[in-house]
This record gives structure tokens, C-alpha cells and sequence, in this order.
């Protein structure tokens, strides 16, 4: 048997509490106090579960609460730190090299050259179709001309002759360009928030053992007693999870959720949205 279960059960055996009445009283299944008693952590539902039952059996039992959480843990034993070892070479970072600027400029002329070389034999070949000239003898007579044949149609139309497009000047003297359709910037969706309204019966309602999240943080942790309520506002969602939740009513966003449960003592997780 652990410290924890022995503590536990001589204190309950000293006042003459049985484990049905226990059970009754804290809101307890009685397989869940039995486990308590033999060390069987186990069979319980959770680490944070069976941390909440402690406390309320040792409120029944009047015994000091943060006393039987360090036997709980003591039972438990600690897990390892864990270590972080730092590496020990630097990250490689790739770079890269801007090209040589002799490189460039032999390229830029080559192309230069080039474009000379084209220009010039395009302006050779010109010359030598139409801009030949005849030389005629000093003392020779001067012959008489020859009729030429009329030069042959062509279907093609001269590039010279080709007819330039004027663009229509506006009435102010500019020349009209075709509007664009503006595409609407997106804009961003608001998102509404989320809030949640926690209660629990008063009367004879032992309260509950709640642990709530809001947007993946905890908020709350703790025993909320009969009657109370809590409120809180979410981003983007919300976890609950009830030790009693036959006593919890949640509301979300003013509108009012089914009972989580209707057998006292079950442990319910609830989450919004679903």
C-alpha cells in the first residue's frame, strides 16, 4: 500500500466513514476512491483528475490537501529533466558569386562587334544593287538610250508605301488608352469571438472540479463550489473537462448547451466548436 492510500484509509476508518458514504459525498465513483487507497494510480483517469479527487477526499476527511499531494507525488516519483544539447558546428550558408566584370564587358562587345559586322554588309549589299554608276569614254560618242521594260507588278505592297496607323486624338489632344478593371484589394475576415458561461446548481449540489482552455491555454483549474459561475472569451476555441458534470450548464454565445451529463461523479470533456 503507498503512503498516499494509507493516509487515506486510516483517516476514513478513524471517523467511521465507509467507502459508499465517501463516494456520496465527494461526487466520487468508489472504484476511483478504492484506487486511491491501494496505490492503484492506474486506474485512474488522469494525473489532473486524480489530483482534484484528492483534494476533495481530503476536504471530507479534514486533512491537509497540499500535505497529501506531495505523498501523491512522492508515489509518482519525478521523471528525468530533460537535457538540451546545443550543436556544436555552425550552420552552413550557402552564398553565391557575382560574375567577373571582365567577363561582361568581352561579352558586351563581342555582341557590339557584332551588330557592327551586320549592319555593315546589310549596307554593302544596298550599294551594290542600285547605287552602281556607269563610266563613259572621253572620245567615245555618247550612245543613245535604251528603252526599259516597265518594272513587273508585285502582289506584295512596299514597306515604303505602307500606310501608318494614326492613333484618334481625344478632344484634349491624348491619345485614349483602354481602362482596366481594378482588382479589390482582399480584406481580412473578423473573426467573432467565443464566449463561454460556466455554472454549476446551487442547493445541494457539491459544486465541480473544472479545467477550462481558451484558445489552448489553461484559465482555469480548480473546484467551483454550487451556485457560482465563471465567464470567459475565447479567439478561437474552448476546452472544458468536468469532474461532477452532472452540476455543470455551460452557455455559448448566449445560447444555452445540452447537460454535459446526468450520473453524478462522471468526468465529461467538452469542446467549442464541435
Amino acid at each position: 500500500m503507498s503512503q498516499l492510500g494509507e493516509r487515506l484509509r486510516t483517516a476514513r476508518e478513524s471517523q467511521g466513514i465507509s467507502l459508499s458514504q465517501a463516494a456520496a459525498e465527494t461526487r466520487i465513483l468508489q472504484r476511483y476512491l478504492v484506487a486511491l487507497e491501494e496505490g492503484d494510480y492506474a486506474n485512474l483517469p488522469g494525473d489532473v483528475y486524480a489530483r482534484g479527487f484528492i483534494r476533495n477526499y481530503a476536504r471530507l476527511l479534514d486533512l491537509s490537501a497540499e500535505e497529501l499531494i506531495e505523498l501523491y507525488r512522492s508515489d509518482r516519483g519525478r521523471s528525468e529533466p530533460i537535457k538540451i544539447i546545443q550543436a556544436t558546428a555552425a550552420p552552413r550558408i550557402r552564398g553565391f558569386s557575382l560574375p567577373s566584370f571582365f567577363g561582361v564587358f568581352f561579352v558586351v562587345l563581342s555582341l557590339v562587334g557584332i551588330s557592327y559586322l551586320v549592319l555593315n554588309a546589310t549596307s554593302s549589299m544596298g550599294t551594290g544593287v542600285g547605287g552602281a554608276a556607269t563610266i563613259t569614254p572621253t572620245n567615245a560618242p555618247t550612245p543613245l538610250p535604251l528603252p526599259t521594260a516597265p518594272p513587273a507588278p508585285t502582289d506584295l505592297p512596299s514597306i515604303a508605301s505602307a500606310p501608318t496607323a494614326v492613333p484618334t486624338l481625344g478632344p484634349a489632344g491624348f491619345v485614349p488608352v483602354p481602362a482596366t478593371t481594378a482588382i479589390p484589394a482582399p480584406t481580412a475576415q473578423s473573426e467573432a469571438p467565443i464566449i463561454l458561461e460556466v455554472r454549476t446548481d446551487a442547493g445541494n449540489s457539491p459544486g465541480s472540479w473544472l479545467q477550462i482552455k481558451a484558445d489552448g491555454k489553461t484559465v482555469f483549474q480548480k473546484v467551483l463550489g454550487p451556485g457560482q459561475s465563471l465567464r470567459y472569451t475565447a479567439q478561437r476555441d474552448v476546452w472544458i473537462r468536468a469532474g461532477n458534470a452532472s452540476v455543470v450548464s455551460l452557455t455559448i454565445n448566449g445560447q444555452p448547451q445540452p447537460p454535459l451529463s446526468t450520473t453524478p461523479g462522471e468526468v465529461v470533456t467538452f469542446s467549442w466548436p464541435p
